[in-house]
């Protein structure tokens, strides 16, 4: 077997594990299968969240015992850059294939002007589209959260004097001239994505954006560079925790860190401390102090440890679903390569996340409510999933629409009469004008 049938069998067998939480194609009546996607977005400049164009996004959240004022990335922040970039792939990879399927020439790549998009391309059906010319509008199977940072609004945003004075010697103020908010490089957002009722293609087309998308925010050209790293993808048939509660338990594990270390250090200089001791070592100290205050060290940090983040978004995200009777099982796609042979074997590892069963290994029907996926297996899928696979993936999709949207080359429907056909219909029965099915 060589490496690029490898990679396939790989990418095949993440749909295969995902089949009983996704459906085969897209139906138009709701059912109860939701694919979480955990993310860390990483801010590697400075960015604009902003909705007056002046004053960063923001919200007061009660974290334990106190209420702070904290960074906001409101959804809709979000969405625009993922559906300009999904659009873009799609104009880049397919646009003759997405031609061919619809029999319209005339086609040109879809837009993001609302009332005007095409609602026949992968793009327009997975993130929805409102009523255009053919009457219908789509909801969207893309449920974004807004996401918040994890330390205090004062300590993650700085003001920069901003004017766009012209090039005469002398000029009278103008408006150009401001000071916006903008959100330091080095800010953390944790966030929780949902994809309800989506196919396998669907999975692995909205992972790609993700993973391509580099920029956020206003003034995207100059600000806004983010590194979004996928920390997880969950699949089971309940919606998972939010973003809100991933963040406010990062934050406070972080605290609870940086309090057990104060105790290890208080307990240092004990021969062999007891919890008897050690008690009272503490009460006698000084300088510890609450988990309050701790937290609030947190908040208002200058920076924080990615790697750790990312570890503790994991914890507090699969720490909340079981408090919410989510038990995930993990899965893992292990590759191990032969060089002697040149063949390569893939094989599942399934691990329940659920206490006191971490290393117990289960039969793959025992699933519990859903399975996971870890950031190194979706890793490995994501390297593989090149522009050719993407691209297949894409016009698998768009065989799949036919029930949905009526195409041309869809095996479930029959062909769909072009622009012109439709016309010369209407020029030769004015009795009976041309019928188009909606769903």
């Amino acid at each position: 077997m060589t490496n690029n049938e490898n990679k396939t069998n790989n990418i095949e067998t993440f749909k295969e594990l995902l089949k009983d939480f996704t459906l085969p194609k897209p139906e138009n009546k709701p059912k109860e299968n939701y694919v979480n996607i955990l993310i860390l977005r990483e801010l590697k400049s400075a960015a604009r969240f902003t909705t007056d164009g002046v004053e960063a996004n923001s919200a007061i959240i009660r974290i334990g015992s106190i209420e702070e004022t904290v960074g906001k990335m409101f959804g809709r922040k979000q969405v625009a850059s993922d559906r300009r970039k999904a659009k873009a792939l799609q104009r880049t990879l397919f646009t003759d294939e997405m031609k061919k399927a619809i029999g319209d020439d005339e086609w040109d790549g879809c837009t993001m002007i609302v009332t005007k998009m095409c609602q026949k391309c992968p793009e327009c059906v997975l993130f929805g589209s409102a009523a255009s010319d053919e009457g219908i509008s789509i909801t969207s199977r893309v449920m974004y959260d807004e996401a918040y940072t994890i330390r205090a609004l004062s300590a993650i945003v700085q003001e920069y004097f901003q004017n766009a004075p012209g090039d005469d010697y002398s000029k009278k103020p103008t408006s150009g001239i401001r000071e916006p908010d903008f959100f330091k490089e080095g800010t953390l957002f944790p966030c929780v994505i949902t994809l309800r009722d989506v196919t396998t293609e669907e999975v692995l087309f909205f992972l790609n954006i993700t993973d391509r998308n580099s920029r956020y925010g206003a003034t995207s050209t100059r600000f806004g560079k983010v590194q979004n790293h996928i920390l997880g993808v969950y699949a089971g048939h309940r919606e998972g925790p939010s973003s809100l509660e991933v963040t406010r338990k990062i934050a406070l594990k972080l605290a609870e860190k940086m309090l057990d270390s104060d105790k290890i250090k208080i307990g240092a200089g004990l021969t062999n401390p007891s919890t008897v001791d050690l008690a009272e070592k503490i009460l006698d100290s000084d300088k510890i102090e609450t988990l309050e205050d701790k937290l609030k060290k947190v908040m208002y940090s200058d920076t924080l440890q990615v790697e750790e983040v990312k570890k503790l978004a994991t914890e507090s995200y699969e720490e909340i679903s079981k408090n919410q009777r989510i038990n995930y099982v993990a899965k893992e796609i292990v590759s191990t390569f032969n060089a002697g042979e040149n063949i390569e074997k893939t094989k599942i590892a399934t691990t329940s996340i659920s206490e006191g069963t971490n290393n117990l290994t289960l039969p793959v029907k025992s699933i519990g409510n859903g399975v996971k996926f870890n950031e190194t297996t979706l890793s490995t899928i994501l390297t593989e999933l090149n522009d050719d696979v993407m691209k297949a993936l894409l016009v698998e999709q768009i065989n799949k629409l036919g029930n949905l949207l009526n195409l041309k080359n869809s095996q479930e429907e029959k062909a769909r009469p072009s622009k012109a056909r439709g016309k010369k219909a209407k020029t030769e029965t004015t009795s009976t004008p041309v019928q188009q099915n909606v769903p």
